[in-house]
């Protein structure tokens, strides 16, 4: 005993000393990368700074070629040239300047008139398109006075050039236009050639501000655009310095792999030989934990195992309704969000029964897999070979989780299962989610025996919007009213023998949906109840469905005290909405009653209908408005709900027997009358 404690204890010593060296290589591997990272960036410094050095000096040169070609344009010499004589001497002058600009190759002179072109040191071209500005033609006369456009081109011999195009001013109804071309090849040779020795490693170009090149060493590029360059993104960067002359960009690209090769080659050598040591460190630490974990590793694994089986099994007891929750349960099941659903998977029949279980087996766990992806759920199985899934969601969306459900399974799961989905509730009324997903379930499934997903939120019967039976209103009245006689009637009709099948489906479905809403929504014995009438009797069992409907009329409070409910609930929502226009349907709506039944309450309490319920009460407000205030009458009447003046004054005469204006007056008069007497006092 006492040699194998001695030996558990050298070998937590030698872990010790192991895991002390793994921090000092790791700082060593920090402090190598680090160097590299240093070394590149002022590498990547030195590139920058000649782009912006070169592109600063090529910046000058271009601005200095404005310049020039503005000052020419601009010259008197050439500004009114109306006969072929002052082109001719203007054409002269500009030979002179030949060798001006060293950049500008070639000067020429467009007379809009007669389409000619006079070029330096060659003479006149009748024909422009035979030139090497085929373009002038078409696009010369849209150019502006004393703004100049460039033109990309090339010479007759190939080389490249770039027209600076300018109209010049005059009388003339034909303007007349100079074109300088500038060679291209010069300016690359003047700045970039240098910077483009080494092939492999750099490439400086121009683009225009579209992405056109404008010139590229390789000159099949020029003229296209520059994302149609194939080149790896991932060793290529780019830098780019704006030319602000030419509306240009002077463009870097530098092979990174190439330029840190060396670097890079150190960097991967020194990181390898560490993190080698530290791989080897790694490994005698995970022996050497495995040895000294290896006493507790069994008890670990009985306890976790333990605690998951106890935590599923206390999750599917909260959902059965058959615990409470409490601090212990919380305990176990803490990580639950405050959104959750229960849906109830149920496989169809298999023809095979041998078969069955097997293959339900197996669809259950392509279930539980597919579900667990999309979700965060727990997938229960049930003795009978059914599913239970609880679910958690990241909102409270119903419509939006049975999308989400859809779409995580494919058609063949859904053909091969029945999905039945609950109401979104938090854990502590998570039975109910249960609850209602048997409804949903029960329900779903008498309407359409050829579908597959039932939501108690959204019933197959809600999607095809059924026409809603007259005599449903009838049993509500008889229900609100205790009217037993006109229930009892109505009741026979609803659930005759002579209806058809479909018929009798559509009036039961009507009649739950009228119960669920006059016993509130979330009413749980309600359901459990009826999901132990079909369990138990069966959907097509009239008696035991008449008689389930009955007990309900019994058990529904008194008619009233309920009356007096409304009655209060009518003066509120007038005294709410009354400014505003609204219909018998929206506030019969609002307050969870019929129409008819509104009617009912308001006339039974106030003994007038609501409509002049209403008025009477817009017409207080009214006159309160002219007893206190200042205002207009004519916005007294929109102030007090009524949208015509009109209305207003002729509701206002009926309630009171004169116009606004009379009792605005009436009252003025008394109070004048009241104000000797007091001053008298």
């Amino acid at each position: 005993m006492k040699r194998d404690a001695r030996s558990y204890l050298y070998r937590v010593a030698i872990v010790l000393v192991v895991v002390s060296v793994i921090p000092a290589l790791l700082s060593s591997a920090y402090n190598t990368n680090l160097i590299m990272k240093q070394t590149v960036q002022l590498v990547d410094s030195k590139n920058e700074t000649e782009l912006i050095r070169t592109g600063t000096l090529m910046e000058r040169t271009l601005q200095q070629i404005i310049d020039f070609a503005s000052a020419t344009a601009a010259d008197t010499r050439f500004a009114n040239l109306q006969t072929a004589t002052d082109q001719w001497k203007a054409w002269s002058e500009l030979n002179k300047l030949l060798y001006a600009n060293p950049f500008i190759v070639e000067y020429m002179l467009y007379n809009g008139r007669d389409q000619s072109l006079l070029i330096s040191n060659y003479g006149i071209e009748r024909n422009p398109q035979r030139s090497s500005v085929p373009w002038i033609i078409t696009q010369a006369p849209e150019l502006p006075l004393y703004q100049f456009e460039l033109k990309n081109g090339h010479s007759q011999q190939g080389r490249p050039f770039v027209s600076i195009v300018q109209k010049l001013p005059g009388q003339q109804r034909e303007p007349n236009y100079l074109l300088f071309n500038v060679d291209l090849d010069k300016i690359y040779n003047s700045f970039l050639s240098e910077l483009n020795v080494n092939t492999e490693l750099n490439n400086y170009y121009l683009i225009d501000a579209v992405g056109t090149i404008m010139y590229h060493r390789d000159k099949e590029h020029i003229g296209k655009p520059m994302s149609g360059m194939k080149h790896d993104d991932s060793n290529i960067r780019i830098n780019r310095h704006k030319l602000g002359a030419f509306n240009w960009e002077l463009v870097g690209e530098v092979h990174t792999e190439l330029l840190y090769k060396d670097v890079t080659v150190l960097k991967n050598k020194v990181l390898t030989v560490v993190f080698a040591i530290i791989a080897l460190a790694a490994l005698f630490i995970v022996i050497g934990a495995r040895e000294l974990y290896k006493p507790f590793r069994s008890i670990v694994s009985r306890v976790t195992e333990s605690e998951e089986l106890l935590r599923k099994s206390q999750l599917r007891r909260l959902i059965l309704g058959e615990t409470a929750l409490n601090p212990h349960t919380e305990r176990l099941i803490r990580d639950m969000s405050s959104r959750l659903v229960v849906a109830l998977i149920t496989p169809t029949p298999q023809e095979d029964g041998e078969k069955s279980a097997e293959a339900t087996a197996t669809l259950m766990q392509h279930l539980e897999n597919r579900l667990t992806a999309s979700f965060r759920a727990e997938l229960f199985r049930e003795p009978n070979g059914d599913g239970l899934a609880l679910i958690q969601l990241e909102h409270g969306d119903a419509n939006r989780f049975v999308t989400e459900l859809l779409l995580a399974l494919d058609a063949k799961q859904l053909e091969s299962t029945v999905i039945s989905i609950g109401g979104i509730h938090s854990l502590d009324n998570i039975h109910k989610s249960y609850i209602e997903a048997m409804y949903a379930y029960n329900i779903g499934r008498i309407y359409a025996t050829d579908s597959w997903l039932y939501c108690y939120n959204k019933l197959p019967m809600d999607y095809e919007a059924p026409l809603k039976a007259p005599a449903i209103e009838e049993l509500e009245l008889a229900i609100r009213q205790q009217n037993e006689r006109s229930f009892t009637e109505t009741l026979n009709v609803l659930f005759s023998e002579q209806l058809t099948v479909v018929e009798y489906n559509l009036n039961f479905y009507q009649v739950v949906s009228l119960l669920l809403r006059l016993f509130g929504q979330n009413s749980l014995s309600f359901l459990n109840e009826l999901n132990r009438l079909i369990t138990d009797k069966g959907i097509m069992n009239v008696t035991a469905a008449k008689q389930f409907v009955f007990a309900k009329f019994h058990s529904y409070r008194d008619y009233a005290e309920e009356t007096k409910d409304y009655a209060g609930k009518i003066r509120d929502y007038v005294a709410d909405h009354y400014t505003v226009n609204f219909s018998l349907d929206e506030m019969a709506e609002h307050l969870g009653i019929t129409k008819q039944h509104l009617i009912t309450v308001c006339k039974k309490r106030y003994n007038r209908t609501p409509v002049e319920y209403l008025n009477e009460y817009r017409i207080e407000e009214a006159k309160r408005l002219l007893s206190d205030t200042r205002t207009k009458i004519a916005d007294i009447g929109t102030r007090s709900g009524f949208n015509s003046n009109s209305y207003f004054a002729k509701v206002f005469k009926q309630y009171t027997g004169i116009t606004a204006s009379e009792y605005r007056e009436l009252l003025f008069d008394r109070k004048r009358e009241k104000e000797p007497q007091t001053a008298d006092n």
